[in-house]
């Protein structure tokens, strides 16, 4: 799968064991972060990055990281078609794909450790819309993901 990835320096190091663990898996990775430990960015200025690439078509899906992952996450959100998530342990990163269709997935490097998010990220590409849910449940999730697609059209109308 085509991944959109970045870290700014809170989340570099652990960003930096994740990339290595996707590419192994074989995983492609369009790393639009920080590169190295003596170039900081920050997550208002990686964030942007990620949204737009996964929002152009560039990549399937879109990971990144900062201190706590809200940073990144807020700023996704401000992007027509992103839908990114954030998650602490495997079972939310699964479900925000599962349930919400996030195509961004947000973590803290603060708030996690290397194993944990190992699952988490394995947990989110692994995951299927509906996944593990009855029919009926499908259905209410589709029709509140269309529900979301109304209200993001009305705040984003089209450009003419």
């Amino acid at each position: 799968m085509k991944i959109a990835f970045a870290s700014e320096f809170c989340s570099f190091p652990l960003m930096q064991e994740v990339k290595q663990r996707l590419v192994e898996k074989g995983h492609d990775i369009l790393d639009l972060g920080m590169q190295s430990a003596d170039r900081p960015l920050l997550f208002y200025e990686i964030a942007p990055r990620v949204a737009e690439a996964v929002q152009r078509g560039e990549a399937e899906r879109g990971i990144m990281a900062c201190g706590t992952g809200m940073g990144v996450c807020i700023i996704a959100n401000k992007y027509k078609g992103i839908y990114a998530g954030l998650a602490e342990s495997a079972t939310s990163a699964r479900l925000c794909y599962v349930i919400n269709r996030a195509n961004i997935l947000c973590f803290g490097g603060w708030m996690i450790g290397k194993l944990q998010a190992f699952d988490m990220v394995d947990a989110y590409l692994s995951a299927t819309i509906g996944q593990g849910f009855s029919e009926e449940r499908r259905k209410v999730q589709a029709d509140g993901f269309a529900k979301v697609l109304e209200i993001e059209n009305r705040n984003f109308p089209r450009e003419t």
